[in-house]
């Protein structure tokens, strides 16, 4: 029994503790990626690279520890997105951010449009409809938004079926 992973799993943990650095990388100077999505793809990506790239210095080397190695590497990009996904887009963490750049305590009102950069309840809604219109999960039907019969219904059935199972909505 080894208790040292072989080389292109050590070189999937290294790679995986790249992406941040990454990240923070393309978050400012020259190399700044604006949006954070795609900020993301492409730390992902290089950091992907750089693992396969790095499995040409332990040739030769066994197929299923490769195979372990780049599915380290997948569940530390899933983790990364997680956690990513949380700080860039995370609903109720922006709340939280937003109460505390005002420094005091709010109405709801004023906690809506702090965290909407001045913006009304009801704009935030719009601009949140407006996601679901351009992926095609809704359209407007004169003052009224309605979902799409394919791609939003699906998408809403789908998403029923996984919230209960997994409990999360009755």
């Amino acid at each position: 029994m080894h208790l040292v992973p072989p080389p292109p799993v050590v070189a999937a943990l290294a790679a995986a503790l790249l992406l941040p650095l990454l990240l923070a990388l393309l978050s400012h100077g020259p190399w700044r990626v604006p949006a954070p999505g795609r900020r993301f793809a492409v730390a992902a990506a290089a950091t992907a690279a750089c693992w396969a790239a790095s499995l040409a210095l332990f040739l030769p080397f066994d197929a299923a520890d490769a195979a372990a190695g780049g599915l380290l590497l997948f569940a530390a990009l899933l983790g990364g997105f997680t956690a990513w996904t949380l700080l860039a887009w995370g609903f109720t963490l922006s709340l939280l951010l937003a109460l505390g750049r005002a420094g005091r305590p709010l109405s709801l009102p004023e906690w809506v449009s702090e965290y909407a950069d001045g913006r009304t309840a009801e704009a935030f809604a719009e601009d949140r409809v407006g996601v679901l219109l351009r992926l095609g999960m809704a359209r407007r039907q004169g003052r009224r938004v309605v979902m799409t019969p394919r791609l939003g219904r699906r998408t809403a059935r789908v998403a029923r079926l996984l919230r209960t199972l997994f409990g999360l909505e009755p």
